[in-house]
């Protein structure tokens, strides 16, 4: 599979700190930022129209939740149970504060319920085998009616791992206090820049297709920032999940990296996407949502080629 990805334009965002998270239902986007307290939401013109307030705002009073009690939500999709749309909004899992989610019922005039998925993500670290905090670090969620994607950006050395859910179980164990669902795990291998291998940060399923972001950061932890050296795109072929279930041998994610007009490296960290538009010969419209660690995010339209 190859990939070629361009730019075709650019949004930024002075007062939406951080973004995450992106989904898009029915034309209107909504994009969660890892330390701001509010969902936002943008019309088809990529124009902020509503902030939907998640959780109490006193913290928020300088621009940006501090580093130590925020939530760090990184990932969102949608999902239906019964007539109601919602939105989830999962929470990173890299420390105490960052073991909640929320659950957002559109359909309810944006009803918000708080989960604590504290035992959740110590099922995941037991997957993982692991014993010291801070190195669960979810980045990405996807959802469709068969199966739910949740991605582990790894540390230093880690690998990338996707963990799959049968969605019906998923859901029951969310919205009904069911069992914790069983779960698939698949290891990956991405490409790099330096000595660095790119990390999970979005992803968004789409017929047999989980597309991604992933980026490479000069870090060693999961909570402190790094220089942001690239961003990619790639796409798994989920097909193709029985050849990803070794963790001594991860599976190779064929991706592109993003780069601007002139040829340079995009320095944004690309943080999630959804695929808007898809034409009949594989040309994927893309909308990607980076952060600059700075406070302020950035809104891309990519166009993306998948050549099988």
């Amino acid at each position: 599979m190859n990939l070629n990805a361009s730019i075709q334009q650019r949004v930024f965002y002075e007062d939406l700190p951080s973004a995450s998270g992106l989904e898009l239902i029915d034309g209107r986007f909504f994009i969660v930022g890892d330390d701001s307290p509010y969902l936002y939401e943008l019309d088809e013109q990529f124009q902020i129209v509503q902030k939907h307030p998640l959780f109490d705002t006193s913290d928020f009073n300088n621009g940006r939740i501090p580093k130590a009690l925020k939530p760090d939500l990184e990932s969102i999709a949608h999902l239906t149970y019964g007539r109601d749309d919602m939105l989830l909004l999962l929470g990173s899992g890299a420390s105490e504060a960052r073991n909640k989610g929320y659950l957002v019922n559109l359909s309810e005039k944006n009803k918000v319920q708080e989960i604590d998925f504290s035992r959740f993500y110590v099922f995941l670290k037991r997957i993982l085998k692991i014993e010291t905090e801070g190195l669960l670090n979810i980045e990405g969620l996807a959802m469709d009616d068969n199966y739910t994607y949740l991605l582990q950006r790894p540390l230093a050395t880690g690998i990338n791992v996707i963990f799959r859910f049968d969605t019906g179980e998923f859901k029951d164990f969310i919205l009904r206090q069911g069992d914790i669902p069983a779960a698939a795990v698949y290891h990956f291998k991405l490409a790099g820049i330096g000595e660095r291998e790119a990390g999970f940060s979005g992803a968004y399923v789409l017929g047999n297709k989980l597309f991604l972001t992933a980026s490479v950061e000069d870090t060693s932890n999961a909570i402190d920032d790094g220089e942001v050296l690239g961003s990619f795109l790639g796409v798994v072929d989920l097909r193709a999940l029985a050849y990803a279930t070794d963790p001594a041998n991860p599976l190779a994610v064929p991706s592109v990296q993003l780069k601007n007009d002139d040829g340079s490296v995009y320095k944004g960290k690309a943080e999630s996407l959804v695929i808007k538009e898809v034409t009949p010969d594989s040309k994927y419209k893309a909308i990607v949502v980076s952060d600059d660690d700075q406070g302020h995010s950035e809104l891309l339209t990519v166009e993306l080629n998948v050549e099988e």
